[in-house]
């Protein structure tokens, strides 16, 4: 009897760790998911504006900025 409740408890066990490892994967895969509809929406030309002087680089121009601005961010 001791040995039914043991595997029983074990079983048990393993079923909420592997319950517990699929919940937890797929926050990730929602975060990239947000990621590539970031990258979708961007498209292919870069919208970034850069604005001052100071020591950020810009990307459209190979400029030192004070500050780099660009759209469609879930961040």
């Amino acid at each position: 009897m001791k040995k039914k409740v043991l595997f029983i408890g074990l079983l048990l066990f393993a079923a909420s760790i592997t319950a517990f490892q699929t919940y937890s994967g797929k926050k990730d895969l929602e975060h990239l998911m947000l990621e590539n509809i970031d990258a979708l929406a961007a498209g292919e030309e870069d919208d970034s504006q850069c604005y001052g002087f100071g020591s950020i680089d810009c990307p459209v121009a190979s400029v030192k900025v004070e500050y780099v601005m660009s759209g469609y961010s879930f961040e």
